[in-house]
């Protein structure tokens, strides 16, 4: 019979650490593995529509790169606070940065939506794009800022989720999340003949969804609730979430 533990603290200071390891390690790793999935499949559906089309993706690509390197610095930045205050028993100042993180995200998530709405073309141009594949690129591209509030917070919702030892509930919004973006590809793509606009919309719908079953189980257990209400932003607050979050910006950038 499987050893009881009071609470989440009880057993991630106390479980054997062979099996508390692989009870984080593998949702993890499966979230990130699952990850790559949206642009994979997006390519393998919209190649059958034109060379034009699976151009644009691949144009489009370093710009959900960036997001997600945005992402995993805000969301690795309070990640590393959170799990080192939840172990001092500090759930307060924990809570703080979570919703620090996660806010501040999703205004600039809001700020990118803004961009992509009247810049896409240009933006489309600026990576590369030519004349046959600018319209293809920019129509992709502008949903894919339109979805960035929700991208990026559930992009921050992950890693939080994880590093509060959760890694169970974050794997199942982005595999929910992977899988809802394999099945309306081909719905949006063909039979709705949206063609590319069609797989941005596919996986911006599945980002939402990601995001709120993500957000939902942050009320889960013990988890840290989300709540405008401790979005308190400091100076060093935001000085120690960047140097904790450099090395993954760089690395995902």
């Amino acid at each position: 019979m499987a050893e009881k533990y009071k609470n989440k603290f009880d057993k991630l200071a106390n479980a054997p650490i062979k099996g508390l390891i692989s009870s984080l390690a593998v949702p993890t790793i499966l979230s990130m593995l699952v990850s790559a999935f949206y642009n994979m499949a997006d390519s393998f559906f919209v190649g059958k529509i034109n060379t034009q089309s699976v151009a644009s993706i691949g144009i489009v690509f370093s710009i959900m790169t960036l997001l997600q390197a945005i992402g995993f610095f805000l969301g690795n930045g309070s990640g590393i606070m959170i799990s080192t205050l939840l172990g001092e028993k500090n759930k307060k100042k924990a809570e703080i940065y979570a919703n620090v993180a996660l806010f501040t995200v999703i205004g600039v998530g809001v700020l990118l939506a803004v961009i992509g709405l009247f810049f896409s073309k240009s933006i489309a141009l600026m990576l590369g794009a030519t004349k046959t594949t600018a319209h293809y690129a920019s129509t992709y591209l502008k949903y894919i800022l339109l979805g960035s509030p929700f991208i990026l917070g559930s992009f921050v919702l992950n890693n939080q989720l994880r590093y509060q030892g959760s890694a169970l509930y974050s794997m199942i919004g982005i595999l929910t999340g992977s899988v809802i973006n394999i099945a309306l590809d081909p719905l949006f793509i063909f039979t709705f003949n949206l063609e590319v606009a069609g797989a941005a919309l596919a996986t911006v719908i599945s980002q939402i969804i990601s995001f709120f079953i993500l957000y939902f189980g942050t009320f889960k257990n013990e988890n840290i609730r989300v709540s405008l209400k401790l979005f308190m932003p400091s100076k060093e607050i935001y000085l120690t979430i960047f140097k904790n979050g450099l090395p993954s910006l760089s690395r995902q950038g």
